[in-house]
């Protein structure tokens, strides 16, 4: 039978790792990582948000991040990688930008799959694919961007469905 002082002894040693299993374990944002603005989001230097949105003939970006002056530029999706560009936006000021209208020349479908991505400018103000290139991760080195989803059952962000 264990005595009493060995007891408390066990019971504090698994407090004690406990407490460092915790303090250890816990998320903590990557140097730089956390942005204090409005929008509350962990973003880097380059950032995109789109909600599912409604078929129509726009979409409408919730917030864009930039480090330098750049477009918003919505991609149809071939075979589950950006294909075709759709339109892209006014040039964007270096900062954050919310609720940015992206203009198409077709109307969206219902169930298309659309992607958003960062194209950072060359200097001369205007969106040209081939001269405008998408904004890289500073960690993946991956294209700037997010993929979503146009459906009929879209619901503003906030906005809950009965």
């Amino acid at each position: 039978m264990m005595n009493t002082k060995t007891f408390f002894i066990l019971v504090i040693l698994i407090a004690i790792g406990l407490g460092a299993t915790f303090l250890f374990l816990r998320e903590t944002p990557e140097p730089g990582r956390l942005n204090g603005d409005s929008t509350g989001l962990i973003i880097a230097k380059n950032a995109i948000y789109v909600a599912e949105q409604v078929p129509a003939k726009n979409v409408s970006v919730a917030v864009v991040q930039f480090e330098r002056p750049g477009f918003v530029v919505i991609h149809e999706d071939i075979n589950g990688r950006p294909g075709k560009i759709l339109g892209a936006s006014a040039l964007l000021s270096k900062g954050e930008t919310k609720d940015v209208l992206v203009v198409f020349s077709r109307m969206t479908v219902d169930g298309e799959t659309l992607y958003a991505m960062i194209h950072l400018d060359d200097g001369d103000k205007v969106f040209e694919a081939g001269e405008d290139y998408p904004a890289k991760d500073s960690i993946s080195g991956e294209s700037v961007m997010t993929i979503f989803i146009v459906t009929k059952d879209a619901t503003e962000p906030g906005e809950v469905k009965p």
